[in-house]
């Protein structure tokens, strides 16, 4: 008894085929406004088929946004020229091939594209046909995010198999979009923050009233909820504000949220909820102002970097060295922006006598302001260079080892028997530099014979191991599922890892999974060859 693996003549029906199928799936929906734009590149797949593959090589375009605002939902299609790889030697009806492909998403999970299965009857030898894939993709949060394509599988329902091509070589970036912040279907913006200049309207402190206003809201309909969120809007909670919002007859929302002493400082969504509409900006709580020097200290002619965090955005800095009477020791101040985000970066040379240096807002008074001490020193010197790199994701991918799952026989003698085999390898690659978490869960049909005898899929059970491949990196553990039986309808998890709460952190390395196989045999089985399909999907 066995997990069929054909070869390259006809097996179940006539397809030459493989049995033993692993398919990645992932969801994600991508929103934006602006005329699609379609970028190609040339790109080269190879389809395993069984043991043989089959390449092809096509024009790749792609057809998205410019520009989106994250939240909303736009459509993504991606043509690859009607080519595909070629069939086996044995012909395909009509419509028996549905395409699907992965869009891989910088800083996110991939999405699926899919089209319904659309095509004439496929010669022995023919080119199986790949029509326009299409999805929707909605992305989380502002930026520059690129798109790339995956892998494809081709799902053939009529013999309950798929088929994976894996893209070739490095993947080209067919597409790259422009993400700014927006909110859902109402909308809101900040005019003004107590005790803050006109220019800055994305920074508060504890205890400002922020005014807002926006439109279309549900005319004289309540605000339900005002809350902040993380940027990636999790972690939603009113507790530290006092909302003072309303809607009028209009559909004009207007009022004030006063910012409590105990809200947590650094980078907010503010969400404002009224019934099913919602709207997010982004806000940020600003602490106590800092500078820091780097270096602190240093002898004649030293040149230092004054950095200068949760200070007015908006706003302008003037920073000046002073010495121990409180005097400037040089007619020649420097002065730096801030922000959006409260900092602020300036360089200078201390002169002589200097023991301090003093960061103080254009707008504000002496209590908007901050210092930090000068250690200077008779002799020596120093210099900077500032150094600077960019890490962009990878993808979520896997691939299995080559092969087929051969059950020990039994002999039918009015007993039950249990039959075991091992799954093949499965090794999980996660280099997307986020913090998304996978799963890696299995379904498994029928087993059945050329007569049509079954054994029902419920009958095998697994015992799953994973862990981190040998002498791989690994930034998080993975956890393998509970042993038991597997089924047709519900998948069981092989191999998980969870996504990280901590926006700093970064999930992901190098696994492998696998699993010991039971196959409970009841007592009274007809004798034949059974067969079934094992069907893994990582998302």
């Amino acid at each position: 008894m066995r997990l069929p693996h054909p070869g390259p003549g006809p097996t179940r029906g006539g397809a030459a085929l493989a049995a033993l199928v692993v398919t990645a799936a992932g969801s994600l929906v991508l929103g934006g406004s602006a005329p699609a734009a379609a970028d190609s590149a040339s790109v080269s797949y190879d389809c395993l088929f069984s043991t043989s593959h089959s390449q092809f090589t096509t024009t790749a375009t792609l057809t998205a946004p410019a520009t989106a605002t994250a939240g909303e939902t736009v459509d993504v299609t991606l043509d690859l020229d009607d080519k595909g790889p070629a069939n086996g030697p044995v012909p395909l009806p009509a419509n028996s091939v549905a395409a699907s492909a992965q869009l891989l998403v910088s800083g996110q999970d991939p999405v699926t594209l899919g089209a319904p299965a659309s095509h004439a009857a496929i010669p022995a030898k023919g080119t199986i046909p790949i029509p326009d894939l299409s999805g929707k993709l909605t992305v989380a949060q502002p930026g520059s995010v690129t798109l790339t394509p995956g892998q494809i599988t081709l799902d053939i329902a009529s013999y309950g198999l798929s088929l994976s091509c894996t893209l070739q070589g490095d993947a080209p970036v067919l597409h790259t979009m422009t993400v700014t912040a927006g909110g859902g279907s109402g909308n809101a913006a900040v005019s003004k923050i107590s005790g803050r200049p006109a220019t800055d309207t994305t920074g508060a402190r504890p205890g400002d009233t922020v005014t807002l206003g926006g439109t279309g809201w549900t005319p004289s309909a309540a605000v339900t909820a005002v809350e902040l969120c993380t940027l990636t809007g999790t972690g939603c909670s009113g507790a530290d504000l006092t909302p003072d919002l309303a809607v009028d007859s209009a559909g004009k929302l207007g009022g004030t949220v006063r910012i409590g002493a105990s809200a947590a400082p650094g980078p907010h969504t503010l969400k404002i909820t009224q019934g099913a509409t919602t709207a997010t900006l982004v806000l940020g709580v600003l602490g106590t102002r800092t500078v820091q020097l780097s270096p602190a200290g240093g002898g004649p002619n030293t040149s230092t970097t004054v950095t200068g965090a949760s200070f007015d955005p908006g706003d302008e800095v003037t920073v000046t060295p002073v010495d121990d009477q409180g005097e400037a020791t040089t007619d020649l101040a420097v002065t730096a922006p801030v922000d959006a985000r409260g900092s602020f970066t300036a360089t200078l040379v201390p002169a002589a006598g200097t023991v301090k240096i003093v960061a103080a807002e254009k707008e504000g008074g002496a209590a908007d302001s901050a210092e930090a001490p000068w250690s200077a020193s008779a002799n020596g010197g120093s210099g900077e260079q500032n150094l600077k790199i960019v890490v962009a994701g990878g993808a979520l991918t896997m691939a299995q080892e080559p092969g087929e799952v051969t059950f020990e026989p039994v002999t039918v003698d009015g007993t039950d028997h249990t039959s075991t085999g091992s799954l093949r390898s499965v090794q999980v690659k996660d280099f997307r530099g986020g913090t998304q978490g996978w799963s890696l869960v299995g379904t498994v049909t029928d087993f059945r014979t050329a007569s049509g005898a079954t054994v029902p899929a419920g009958k095998l059970s697994w015992t799953p191991t994973c862990g981190v491949h040998s002498g791989a990196a690994a930034a998080s553990t993975v956890t393998p599922g509970t042993p038991g039986p597997l089924s047709a309808t519900t998948a069981a998890p092989l191999c998980t890892q969870s996504a990280s709460t901590d926006p700093a952190s970064v999930t992901g390395g190098h696994f492998d999974a696998g699993a010991g196989l039971t196959l409970d045999v009841p007592a009274i089985t007809q004798s034949g060859s059974y067969e079934a399909v094992l069907r893994l999907t990582l998302s």
